[in-house]
């Protein structure tokens, strides 16, 4: 286990092959980070910056380097902040910055989701301001033009999950607020128009992935550690579902649970499997045999699985 701090806040967001994004607040604004990784190790370092805070919150691994997503030029505030830009960029093998695109929409987005998709890129995130909060999904071009942007809503509050593939299409899920919390899939044809939606569960999910045939959503209900797998719901106690990491064989869960960082190992057929971490964190990412997360005092924490 490794901990690492680069500044007042070091929050790990998503893992990209051997690249693990992030947030760093150093002392005055927020930055994305960007951490090479060799097991547990780091051994390189990047952090992107520019006017007013930045933010990374997602990664894809390609053959010729990395595409990054995030939040850029706004302001942090506790209630998500205001004026962000959705931003994209493409890294090259060595982290430099080969395109970026950086999008109005509704004056506050961000890029939580980012799938390879044919000859284009499909990104996804929530935007607007509380009373006025949908979410969006474009294609970018694999130079970084931006081919079609569409976004959709208005609800009290809504909390991105997912973007995922659906036959011919795509299924945004998200979370959406009109009196109580209720988690929702938005079917997509491949130009972006809306075919369906239906309503999944009560409830927020913060993440959301396929495994062996079945959707399975990642959050809290209450104040509980929440699961649905297909139609079936686990609960585990106070905390929260953060991270999903879809194998062959089992599922492995990471989040918060009574106060512990921990990942809870999912078999058919079995009782859950609940493997404690660290104390006083929460897991935030999780790779083949490492997770990744922060501590209270919002340190990063890098750590090995046990088989």
């Amino acid at each position: 286990m490794r901990t690492y701090s680069f500044g007042t806040e070091t929050v790990p967001v998503a893992l990209a092959g051997d690249l693990l994004v992030g947030i760093v607040h150093d002392g005055k604004n927020y930055r994305i980070m960007l951490a090479r990784l060799d097991g547990v190790e780091i051994v390189e370092t990047r952090f992107l910056a520019g006017e007013n805070d930045w933010e990374g919150h997602s990664g894809v691994k390609l053959d010729d380097g990395y595409l990054i997503g995030g939040a850029v030029e706004g302001i942090a505030t506790p209630d998500g902040g205001e004026g962000w830009k959705a931003y994209l960029a493409k890294l090259d093998g060595n982290l430099n910055v080969l395109w970026e695109l950086k999008l109005d929409v509704r004056s506050n987005g961000a890029v939580h989701s980012i799938l390879p998709a044919g000859e284009g890129i499909i990104i996804a995130d929530e935007t607007g301001r509380p009373g006025n909060r949908g979410f969006f999904m474009g294609k970018v071009s694999p130079k970084g033009e931006l081919l079609w942007l569409k976004d959709f809503g208005s609800w009290d509050d809504v909390l991105f999950t997912a973007l995922l593939p659906s036959g011919n299409g795509l299924k945004l899920i998200g979370s959406v607020k009109e009196g109580r919390w209720e988690v929702r899939a938005f079917d997509f044809d491949e130009n972006g128009e809306l075919r369906w939606e239906e309503a999944l569960a009560e409830g927020i999910a913060l993440t959301a992935c396929s495994w062996n045939g079945e959707l399975v959503l990642a959050g809290y209900r209450g104040e509980n550690f929440w699961l649905r797998i297909g139609e079936r719901d686990v609960e585990l106690g106070k905390g929260s579902a953060t991270s999903l990491l879809p194998l062959k064989n089992k599922l492995l869960v990471g989040g918060e649970l009574e106060g512990n960082a921990v990942v809870v190992e999912i078999v058919e057929g079995k009782e859950p499997k609940v493997q404690k971490l660290w104390r006083n964190g929460w897991v935030e990412v999780l790779g083949e045999g490492i997770a990744a997360g922060v501590t209270r005092e919002w340190k990063m924490v890098i750590t090995r699985l046990s088989p």
